[in-house]
This record gives structure tokens, C-alpha cells and sequence, in this order.
């Protein structure tokens, strides 16, 4: 078989390949994308070691060149096989993230071959990554309804504690956060509506995370604050993710 990087193509049967995968999990536990690391060693054969530095200079130059697609193809050198690495199916592109480096040094190495190891990866999403959820919080907090009580201060003897009003007006906090993989998730509205809110609802944006050319990890929080005269009860919204 042949591996690609972009427009240079090792000789057939040239690197041993392995190939892994690590999950990218929301807090459920579901993965939203997986990191995948291709390990490549082979050896460079060379008539000589003039024959081998222009061997070795081609392979540096070409995986210098980052956010390549890296194919394993058929046999037949035309074929696409299972495995590939295309950029545009990444989070962020293809990256050269070791050497090439050249790891032996003793026997025949730079006089008939030439011993290399390098590592590429990238973030791979699934599905719709424009939907991914990495986590979600939503919190209420309710107060109020009750009667209000004070204390009088006299001047000899204990404070004296005193009803000031029979019923307080009913009041709810909702506050929460979420952050998606790939986009800002949408902010649930006021659990009591609009009506209810004592002020403006707070929205915060937090920038995202660098991911090679792109950006993942997109947080958002919000925060509302009611007051009602008739009970306010409620639960806080649950992710669906």
C-alpha cells in the first residue's frame, strides 16, 4: 500500500502505520469528536548516501508542509483504503506534531537506508458538530412569600423582633452555563417569562479554544432575576444532550 501526505507518496510498502483514536466526551459521557494520532516509521533506501540525503530532504520538505490529507492508498496507487485523514473532515486540520525524526544510528543507517519516525494528528468531530454539546448547567434558586421580621433596638434591655409585613413578594435566580463543541449553544429563556424579570437578563460570552486553524469549547452563561406577588415555583432546565 501507499501512504500520501499531501502530493508526496512513499514507495510502496515503505512506513508501518498505526493508527489511534481517543474519544472526546461530553460530561454524559457521549463523544462529540475523537483525537486521532497516526504513528508512520519506515526506512528511506538509497543507492549511497548522496542517494539518501535527496531521499531524506524530500521527505522533511514535504512534512513541513502542515494541514496536508494523509491517505492510505490501495495497491493499485489510485484507491482510497478505510484509513484517511482528510483536513476538511477535521476540527482545526492535519498537523505534523513529531519529527520527521531519525531515531538509529548504527549498522547500514545512512549508507544503503535511513531509519524515520514521525506523528501526525487531528480532532475529528461526529455528526453535526454545529449541535455538540459539550456540557450544560442550569440553576434555580427561589426565595420570598413569606412574612418579613425585623428587630428594634432599645435602649435598655434585648432587641425586640417585630413583624413588618405579612406577605413578601415571591423571587427566583436562574443562572446556568453550557458550552458547545463548535458554536455557541442557544440560551434557554426566563423559566417565569419576561414578564416577571426585575431586570435585564446578563448573557456572557467566553472566547473559545484555539484547535489548529478552528476553535471548539464555545462557552456561554446566562443569568435572570424575578419577583413576583403570586408563588413562583418551577425546576431548572435539563440538557437533552
Amino acid at each position: 500500500m501507499y501512504l500520501k501526505w499531501g502530493d508526496y507518496t512513499h514507495p510502496l510498502g515503505e512506513p508501518q502505520i498505526a493508527i489511534t483514536r481517543q474519544p472526546i466526551l461530553a460530561e454524559s459521557g457521549i463523544p462529540v469528536a475523537h483525537n486521532v494520532t497516526w504513528d508512520i516509521q519506515g526506512k528511506l533506501l538509497g543507492n549511497g548516501q548522496a542517494d539518501l540525503d535527496g531521499k531524506i530532504a524530500a521527505l522533511k520538505s514535504a512534512y513541513a508542509k502542515q494541514n496536508q490529507d494523509l491517505v492510505l492508498l490501495r495497491s493499485d496507487g489510485q484507491s482510497d483504503s478505510q484509513h484517511t485523514l482528510r483536513s476538511a473532515e477535521t476540527r482545526g486540520g492535519t498537523w505534523v506534531v513529531s519529527g520527521p525524526s531519525f531515531p538509529e544510528g548504527g549498522g547500514a543507517q545512512y549508507a544503503t537506508m535511513r531509519t524515520f519516525r514521525l506523528q501526525i494528528q487531528a480532532e475529528v468531530p461526529l455528526a453535526d458538530p454545529q449541535t455538540a454539546l459539550i456540557s450544560f448547567e442550569d440553576t434555580l434558586r427561589l426565595s420570598g412569600g413569606g412574612p418579613l421580621f425585623s428587630h428594634i433596638e432599645t435602649a435598655f434591655g434585648f432587641p425586640v423582633r417585630q413583624q413588618l409585613r405579612a406577605n413578601t413578594t415571591f423571587r427566583a435566580a436562574q443562572s446556568g452555563s453550557a458550552i458547545g463543541y463548535a458554536n455557541y449553544p442557544p440560551v434557554p429563556g426566563p423559566l417565569f417569562g419576561y414578564a416577571n424579570l426585575i431586570r435585564e437578563p446578563v448573557i456572557s460570552r467566553t472566547s473559545p479554544q484555539r484547535v489548529g486553524t478552528a476553535h471548539h469549547h464555545y462557552r456561554i452563561t446566562w443569568q435572570y432575576e424575578f419577583e413576583s406577588a403570586l408563588p413562583l415555583s418551577g425546576s431548572p432546565n435539563v440538557a437533552t444532550f
